[in-house]
């Protein structure tokens, strides 16, 4: 992490052509910049993974063989349209900013501590007037998100529910305190690694993500009360996490900041979804 007194600094970038390469300075080292331009001869021979309806692959783990130093353990996605902008567009965009946005608050979040992946690099490839961009991040080892931890399997038990809730808890406010407003933070983009014993959550995906000098108590409860409803959306996520756990998720975030017990009917209503207002500010163990 830097020290604070020094400003970050930016993004290296190449070109070559038609494209552009952000590379993160700390990673610069590690990166062969040409692998990089020549990323989706790379990507065309591996199956990949859709993020989007339609089939199209969007996601890549990169082999040894790419010519990238170290890219085991690296992680491509493709950004891509969803809804009707995805049939007419593709993979197409009208101008980079999401993705130069998207690489300055993930960067702003992995220096300030926040636990998050590694971003590495912003490939942008013009074909005027549109832009298509790869975001290449390090592979978080040994992490399932919340939803493949759960779905399908019967309730945890309830001391690995405790300390999943803490560490959710914890990466969500780290992420807060960093002036980070995730644009869609669901079950998907919260990773854990350890999940049986001493777990550890780490916050993923910055999309669409806002950089801002302070949250207020509104916007960081919009972001959980976002995390609350992502639990309740799957029937396999709905049956392993009930209310007592998502309670505990949020008493646990609240036990970081004692002068909000003061704001308990603001919290309350802003959580209008959840019954029980007096489980969720009574002095039970969290």
């Amino acid at each position: 992490m830097l020290p604070p007194t020094e400003p970050a600094p930016a993004p290296l970038r190449h070109s070559a052509g038609r494209v552009a390469v952000f590379i993160t300075p700390e990673c610069a080292a590690d990166v062969d910049v040409q692998a990089l331009v020549d990323l989706p001869s790379a990507l065309a021979g591996l199956p990949g993974r859709s993020t989007r309806q339609g089939g199209r692959a969007t996601v890549w783990e990169l082999p040894g063989s790419t010519g990238l130093p170290g890219s085991t353990g690296l992680m491509v996605r493709l950004y891509a349209h969803g809804g009707a902008l995805g049939g007419l567009l593709g993979t197409w965009f009208l101008d980079a900013g999401r993705m130069l946005e998207e690489f300055r608050v993930h960067l702003h979040a992995w220096r300030g501590g926040v636990p998050t992946s590694v971003p590495i690099a912003l490939r942008l490839e013009q074909r005027w007037p549109l832009v298509r961009a790869h975001y290449v991040t390090r592979k978080v080892v040994d992490a399932v998100d919340l939803v493949d931890l759960v779905d399908g399997r019967p309730q945890l038990p309830a001391a690995q529910r405790r300390r999943l809730a803490h560490a959710v808890a914890d990466a969500v406010a780290s992420m807060h305190d960093a002036g980070i407003l995730h644009a869609d933070l669901n079950l998907r983009n919260i990773l854990v690694r350890n999940p049986e014993g001493a777990c550890r959550a780490l916050v993923i995906d910055f999309d669409g993500a806002r950089l801002l000098t302070e949250l207020t108590l509104r916007e960081r409860l919009a972001n959980l009360h976002r995390l609350d409803r992502s639990a309740q959306k799957r029937p396999g996520t709905r049956r392993a996490i009930g209310l007592p756990d998502r309670l505990r998720v949020l008493r646990a975030y609240m036990a970081r900041y004692p002068d909000w017990h003061e704001r308990e009917a603001e919290i309350a209503r802003a959580y209008r979804g959840v019954p029980l207002r007096h489980r969720l500010f009574r002095a039970s163990a969290i």
